[in-house]
């Protein structure tokens, strides 16, 4: 998504990013609220993971904007690339 925004809609990096997990946030909503009424939700693992997420986006965003477009661009293609090589190996 941060790269169909950074180019279709020329946002700046941080508000890509940021617009990027605005968007997340509903979608997922629509998710849970699927697979909770198919019982598919170990709740007790599911409020853990959101407490650790939670704190982790909260760092994650005030460090990210410290951090200037072009090299926030870079850390962010080299994870992507990461992410990619994963799958195809492992």
């Amino acid at each position: 998504m941060v790269p169909l925004l950074r180019t279709l809609q020329r946002l700046p990096q941080h508000t890509a990013h940021g617009t990027s997990l605005a968007i997340v946030f509903p979608v997922a909503i629509a998710g849970v609220f699927g697979y909770w009424l198919t019982g598919h939700i170990d709740w007790s693992l599911a409020l853990w993971l959101a407490i650790g997420s939670a704190t982790g986006a909260y760092f994650g965003a005030v460090t990210m904007v410290r951090i200037a477009p072009r090299p926030l661009q870079l850390i962010f293609g080299t994870f992507l690339m990461t992410v990619a090589v994963r799958m195809f190996v492992v």
